[in-house]
């Protein structure tokens, strides 16, 4: 299958994330976009992002993987429960999961587990072709200036983001700045992925407006005619790809 599959991993353990992305690098068809420690995050990102598959710890803490996969919406969603405890593995059938991986998972069984991922997405209705920024309605809303005020941020007309000043700064088309007391960081986890990416610590782009690349940053199509700062290849390498990609010249 010619589809790249774009999954993300839940788990509050650290070394099983980084084992799970050891052998995830080796599967051409499968992405991870991100990890998360924290299941609540992550259904921050589920809001913003499609995703095509999860790998979910069962016991997340204060909460498990049944309850937490009651509170998504319905959807096509493939979850593979990765879990030390075997006693999950039935109630994790009954649930209607993929599969039921057992930690530390052999190569050959993820493998198996991923196969079964591809096989069952691969059942469904395609994509459809209007999965552009500009039929994509999701929003969220910010804070302030003035108490009780919100204001609502649509991603298809949010340029880039910019962290100044201890505040974060929305650049809108038609040069419209909205302002938020919000950390980069949170703001991150609101954006999907597939449009909106990193190219220095205080820039976050929306590839849809981008228009150039050189020495002195990069140019917007909308937004500023100012150029952007670019931080260093090693950090931002998502946005070195983009612009590498698909290019032509030597």
């Amino acid at each position: 299958m010619n589809r790249i599959w774009i999954g993300i991993i839940i788990d509050d353990q650290k070394p099983h994330i980084d084992h799970l992305l050891e052998m995830v690098e080796e599967i051409g068809y499968v992405q991870i976009a991100k990890t998360f420690n924290d299941p609540q995050d992550a259904k921050i990102f589920l809001r913003a992002n499609k995703v095509d598959f999860i790998i979910l710890d069962v016991e997340l803490g204060k909460t498990n993987a049944f309850d937490f996969l009651r509170t998504l919406p319905s959807s096509n969603l493939k979850t593979i429960l990765y879990t030390a405890h075997r006693q999950y593995e039935d109630p994790g059938y009954d649930f209607g999961v993929v599969d039921v991986l057992l930690k530390d998972v052999s190569k050959s069984r993820f493998y198996a587990a991923l196969r079964r991922v591809d096989e069952a997405l691969g059942r469904l209705i395609p994509v459809s072709d209007h999965d552009s920024l500009e039929n994509y309605t999701y929003y969220f809303m910010i804070k302030g200036p003035v108490r009780y005020q919100r204001t609502e941020v649509r991603m298809k007309e949010l340029v880039y983001v910019e962290s100044a000043n201890g505040q974060v700064k929305f650049h809108m088309i038609g040069n419209k700045i909205l302002t938020c007391g919000s950390t980069m960081r949170e703001v991150l986890g609101r954006l999907p992925v597939k449009w909106f990416m990193q190219c220095h610590q205080s820039i976050v782009l929306n590839i849809n407006f981008f228009y150039s690349y050189g020495v002195g940053g990069v140019l917007m199509t909308e937004g500023t005619k100012n150029t952007l700062p670019v931080g260093a290849k090693k950090l931002y390498p998502d946005f070195f790809n983009f612009i590498n990609s698909n290019t032509l010249g030597g």
